[in-house]
């Protein structure tokens, strides 16, 4: 065997090495028709991400940096759950590029799937799984590479929460989205001795059905029923930034109370008609019907 010799030259390449690692990649644009990379991270308190792309000398090229604390009970979410938090917030926060793109996740582990796997979705990860079925994401497996160890490192140094994050993009003159056409929710709730049950289902504009059941933990009147499923559903909605709306509900009740038709009498339903109305307003573009 030929034994080993740290040279100059050894030493000279590993110093390269640590000082390309080191640094942090300057941002570019992005580059229309070429597919983009989204690094995500979580750590116990923290989450990051590195939105990034294939220069055209076919190098990565960052494009984005993302981070911030945990706060209250995201603290207490399992790792998936944090990781599937990190990929929420990246996606809120870079809309413009991941709507114009095709993004390759790469991860740790899949949230996507471990989210869309689940039998009945309810409360965040209702609204999770409804936000990233408005975007083409393809899972990688995580490597060694150095936009993972970005990740991983904006997770381990976050955005102080005080500080202000712009939402104004770079390169805006390079996206593009069309006007799509309105999105469909169909609501219904139902009060029995045993419990209370909502249902929402949203039809997209590509007639893409996306079903959610939800148990309610209080026992309450049908009506009452009817108009958590409806805030249920409109809280989802503008959680996946929905700008445009068809309401069909078979309660026709709350949907015409909500249309200043019938006045509401019962105290028990004022604070819901109160919340839904101040959701209703929340859309572009917005019909209710019976």
């Amino acid at each position: 065997d030929v034994p080993f010799v740290w040279d100059e030259a050894c030493h000279n390449a590993f110093e390269s090495i640590k000082k390309y690692l080191s640094s942090s990649p300057l941002l570019g644009a992005p580059i229309p028709g070429k597919q983009l990379k989204l690094y995500i991270a979580a750590q116990e308190r923290l989450i990051g991400a590195l939105l990034a792309q294939e220069n055209e000398l076919h190098k990565e090229q960052a494009l984005y940096y993302l981070s911030r604390t945990l706060t209250g009970p995201e603290l207490n979410y399992t790792p998936i759950e944090k990781t599937c938090l990190a990929l929420v917030f990246a996606i809120q926060k870079l809309r413009h590029y991941m709507q114009a793109f095709t993004v390759h996740l790469i991860a740790r582990a899949d949230p996507v799937r471990d989210v869309m796997s689940k039998p009945v979705l309810t409360g965040r990860l209702a609204k999770w799984a409804l936000l990233l079925n408005q975007y083409e994401i393809i899972y990688t497996p995580a490597k060694a590479v150095k936009g993972q160890a970005v990740a991983d490192f904006l997770a381990d140094h976050p955005i102080p929460a005080d500080w202000e994050i712009s939402d104004d993009l770079p390169d805006e003159q390079i996206f593009f989205a069309d006007i799509s056409p309105a999105w469909m929710m169909f609501f219904d709730g139902s009060a029995r001795k045993d419990g209370a049950g909502a249902g929402v289902v949203f039809v997209s504009p590509e007639r893409h059905v996306l079903p959610y059941s939800f148990s309610l933990s209080e026992l309450c009147s049908n009506n009452v029923t009817e108009y958590q499923a409806l805030i249920m559903g409109l809280q989802m909605a503008v959680e996946m930034k929905i700008s445009s709306l068809e309401v069909y509900g078979d309660s026709m009740l709350v949907i015409n109370q909500l249309l200043t038709h019938y006045e509401v009498r019962k105290d028990d339903l004022i604070p819901y008609h109160q919340l839904a109305t101040q959701l209703l307003e929340s859309f572009d573009s917005m019909t209710l019907e019976h």
